[in-house]
């Protein structure tokens, strides 16, 4: 309501740039604005600061126009603190508050820089990642069983010689040799697993530990090299 007193009355009273509001291409502007016509309006409005780049009234109209109708907010504080440089005092800046008009035209173009995140988005991905977590737990209890199984050390074997007697020896003599069997070597030829990461292929993946993709694709024929899923693991050869 106070944009449409602003523009019927053309000015504000004990505005001390009347004369401004003259210039043909302001007026043109002004008309183009009843006419709906916004881009037409801010063509005009720019002329009429070719001709008068220190035109407050002109710089008002382009703030007003980029921030309602054109969505350039960037544009719009722009112009806006050009009006208030030119008119620090004026009735108009007061009445329409053109300092507030600034802070919001501000707060939109941080919201249109950063975003808020989309909390269906956010959610879909505190799900990934839970399941994610959990199918590393599964591997990793799995890991570390086998590597259990793997660090049992077989008991050592005791074996009995008996030594003949001879023409030295009165008594039979018998003595006891412990020989330990060598630790059991882990199996080798064990699976190894890779969990797939954003933006990894099977290409990839094969360079990372040397091997052919072939040979991780013969490895995992239920996965689909073509369409690999973040969090999905493979087998690697």
């Amino acid at each position: 309501m106070v944009w449409l007193a602003v523009c019927c009355c053309g000015c504000i009273p004990g505005d001390a740039h009347v004369d401004e509001e003259k210039d043909p291409h302001f007026q043109r502007g002004r008309n183009l604005v009843n006419g709906q016509d916004f881009k037409g309006a801010v063509q005009e409005f720019e002329k009429a600061l070719d001709s008068n780049p220190r035109s407050a009234a002109a710089h008002f109209e382009l703030g007003w126009l980029y921030e309602e109708k054109v969505g350039d907010f960037a544009a719009a504080i722009y112009h806006y603190q050009r009006y208030l440089e030119l008119q620090p005092d004026s009735e108009r800046s007061q009445a329409i508050d053109v300092p507030g008009r600034i802070r919001g035209c501000k707060q939109r173009l941080a919201n249109t820089e950063f975003p808020l995140p989309n909390s269906q988005n956010l959610q879909r991905e505190v799900d990934r990642l839970t399941a994610e977590n959990m199918l590393l737990r599964q591997q990793l209890d799995v890991i570390r069983s086998q590597a259990a199984a793997h660090a049992n050390i077989v008991p050592p074997r005791i074996e009995t010689v008996t030594m003949a007697p001879t023409a030295a020896v009165v008594a039979p003599t018998s003595r006891v040799v412990q020989v330990q069997a060598p630790a059991a070597k882990p199996a080798e030829g064990h699976p190894r697993v890779h969990i797939v990461k954003g933006g990894e292929t099977i290409t990839s993946i094969a360079a990372q530990y040397g091997v052919k993709a072939s040979a991780i694709e013969a490895a995992n024929p239920q996965a689909d090299p073509r369409r690999l899923r973040v969090g999905q693991s493979l087998n690697l050869p």
